[in-house]
């Protein structure tokens, strides 16, 4: 897949790159307590699209760490603990071939140890359609397969810690701009797995946004992350993240 994806960009003509659209939207949140508790969150995210007549190339990232502060029982010293720390990297290239309809590869690759995840590279190929296509309000969905490999924290009973799999990949979102300073974004992603079929993950965030100036807005967001099957035992099966963020735009 990552060699359908280089391959993609280098049928690239050099000549078109005056015509390119780009595109960036990051944002960062940072979150600090003190008093009874000390606790320090710190979330970044990226995203960058270049469109070049009937293509699109997007790369992104996001990357979340999460420390507290506590006291050993014995010395009395108080030291900050990591308590939260994934991240991601992903690349995609889109095609259109009508109006309504594009074709897609990507590639990602994501880890979070808290939820028994060292490493899990992911490679995608499918569709997306666009069911409304506005100024205002934007709403597509993909359907595509997926192939996973997972490297695990912890080894399994075969004293293995990576691991293929086959998936599909649903994914829905819709962007509305209510107004000039308002607008609420949703999105929804489920993944079953072909492979282990009880090992499906769905995702999901709901946000909404307040325009500051034409650069920055203000987003406040909720992402749900839900695993059937749980990496490490005794974890829970949802994970949560409630953020708010200054995002900036150009």
């Amino acid at each position: 897949m990552m060699r359908l994806f280089l391959g993609a960009l280098l049928l690239l003509p050099f000549s078109l790159f005056a015509s390119v659209k780009f595109a960036n939207e990051s944002e960062v949140s940072v979150v600090q307590t003190s008093g009874n508790s000390v606790v320090e969150t710190y979330n970044a995210k990226t995203l960058s699209k270049w469109e070049i007549t009937k293509r699109t190339y997007s790369l992104g990232a996001h990357y979340t760490l999460g420390t507290s502060e506590n006291v050993d029982e014995v010395t009395g010293e108080k030291k900050n603990v990591e308590s939260a720390r994934n991240w991601d990297v992903n690349a995609k290239y889109e095609q259109k071939l009508t109006k309504a309809l594009s074709g897609f590869l990507g590639i990602m690759f994501e880890g979070n140890e808290y939820t028994g995840i060292k490493q899990r590279e992911n490679y995608d190929l499918g569709g997306k359609h666009f069911i409304t296509k506005t100024d205002k309000l934007n709403s597509f969905y993909e359907l595509g397969v997926r192939y996973t490999v997972e490297r695990t924290v912890v080894r399994d009973k075969d004293n293995e810690d990576v691991f293929n799999y086959t998936k599909g990949r649903f994914y829905y979102e819709i962007d509305h701009k209510k107004s000039e300073t308002f607008s609420y974004k949703f999105w929804l992603e489920y993944l079953p797995n072909f492979t282990e079929t009880e090992d499906y993950l769905i995702n999901a965030e709901p946000s909404v946004a307040f325009v500051i100036n034409s650069s920055f807005s203000l987003k406040t967001a909720y992402k749900i992350m839900y695993d059937n099957v749980p990496n490490i035992e005794g974890n829970k099966y949802t994970d949560t993240i409630l953020s708010t963020s200054l995002i900036a735009k150009f």
